[in-house]
């Protein structure tokens, strides 16, 4: 049983994780950075959840204020879940101009967008109201019946309507340690799609045996054409699934490893002891 966090960082003898493809910006205008033997996963810890909220939304505002004041604009994806609501309901208060970013989702559940499990709905309610309601909105949903069919469409979307890399990509974690919808319990050949999609596909379908709906996911590739991620957790349960997470090797077994030990893009792990109250 893990002791609980603290604040060491892993050793340089940690295994690391070789992915099997370039993080090379869609765009060529500015690539991503390459910080290769760096340790590039920032361990955030708070006892207090309304701590940490504050301190992301911080890091938010001014990781946006940046990108609009150098290159004019901001793009950020984010994620469903418990915790991003108190997080979107503070960030839409926010003064900013709101006008000039762009806000996606990392995954999706394949419902309508009236049913509360759709977390384009969560987005829309919580987030996109108040200051924030000037901000623009790329979905990952389409008409079709399935999300399979889908994936072509939404690629192109995502490709032509996001500045790429993105400013911003927040992502969940479960404790089967996914993230986005990256599933261990998805299809082998599904989530290999998702991991390492073969023709530059942005989005993937799942179909988790752990979740009662298909779903629409942010391949690994697209999520790691970033220029910062961070991963918001609460609680013992999650911090033990980190460590696993952190100190394994076999992405398929648990998917959030692919954002924890590549070395290109800076990860911060949002943790908490409890979720926040505010």
């Amino acid at each position: 049983m893990t002791a609980g966090p603290g604040t060491k960082k892993p050793g340089s003898d940690d295994m690391r994780v070789a992915l099997p493809f370039g993080v090379a910006a869609l765009r060529d205008d500015e690539p991503v950075p390459n910080f290769l033997d760096e340790d590039m996963t920032n361990e955030r810890i708070f006892q207090s959840g309304d701590d940490m909220l504050a301190a992301m939304v911080k890091e938010t505002v001014e990781r946006l204020e940046f990108a609009i004041a150098t290159r004019g604009h901001a793009s950020m994806a984010v994620a469903g879940g418990r915790f991003p609501k108190p997080l979107f309901e503070k960030l839409s208060t926010v003064k900013l101009d709101w006008s000039k970013v762009t806000v996606t989702l990392g995954d999706d559940r394949w419902v309508g967008l009236d049913d509360d499990q759709s977390n384009e709905k969560l987005v829309r309610d919580h987030f996109l109201i108040n200051e924030a309601q000037h901000a623009r909105f790329v979905s990952l949903k389409t008409g079709d019946a399935n999300p399979e069919d889908a994936i072509s469409t939404v690629s192109s979307r995502l490709r032509t309507d996001l500045n790429w890399p993105l400013d911003i990509v927040y992502l969940g974690m479960g404790d089967d340690g996914h993230t986005a919808s990256l599933f261990p319990s998805s299809a082998p050949d599904a989530l290999q799609k998702g991991l390492y999609p073969a023709h530059g596909e942005l989005v993937a379908a799942a179909r988790p045996t752990v979740s009662p709906v298909p779903r629409i996911s942010m391949t690994l590739p697209a999520i790691l054409n970033a220029r910062y991620i961070g991963i918001h957790i609460t609680g013992q349960s999650k911090w033990s699934t980190f460590e696993t997470a952190k100190n394994g090797t076999e992405i398929e077994e648990m998917p959030v490893r692919a954002i924890l030990q590549q070395t290109d893009i800076p990860v911060d792990l949002w943790w908490s002891a409890e979720n926040p109250k505010g």
